[in-house]
């Protein structure tokens, strides 16, 4: 579960899922993805330093340029294990819910607050 909350906790901002985005159609440098955020190269490089570090995103260096693509593998394997174990999970608990109430602890929560209620005020 930590792992797939990470993944989201990375993929949840904008600017790292424009890039990812982006990575997806093609690899880029940072120059690029500068030009097309509209983005300091100080604040791309840290987005992109997340998706490493993430291990989202791999790193080419090109003689004096370096390229960022996306890692596939890693991409396609945490959507799936968000596909077929959290959202499954979700999708068989909705299909099996239960429809009963249980009451049990909203009655204990007010009888342990029946003498705060009960209390006088000086």
């Amino acid at each position: 579960m930590k792992e797939m909350l990470d993944f989201l906790k990375v993929i949840v901002d904008e600017t790292r899922l424009k890039i990812i985005f982006m990575l997806s159609m093609q690899d880029l440098c940072v120059c690029e993805i500068m030009e097309e955020l509209a983005m300091s190269q100080p604040a791309v490089s840290h987005h992109l330093r997340i998706l490493r570090k993430s291990n989202l995103v791999l790193d080419d260096k090109d003689g004096r340029w370096v390229f960022y693509s996306l890692n596939e593998n890693v991409f396609k394997l945490r959507l799936a294990a968000i596909n077929n174990g959290l959202f499954a999970q979700i999708a068989d608990n909705l299909a099996h819910r239960k429809k009963e109430r249980n009451y049990g602890a909203c009655l204990r929560t007010e009888n342990e607050m029946v003498p705060f209620n009960n209390k006088k005020v000086n």
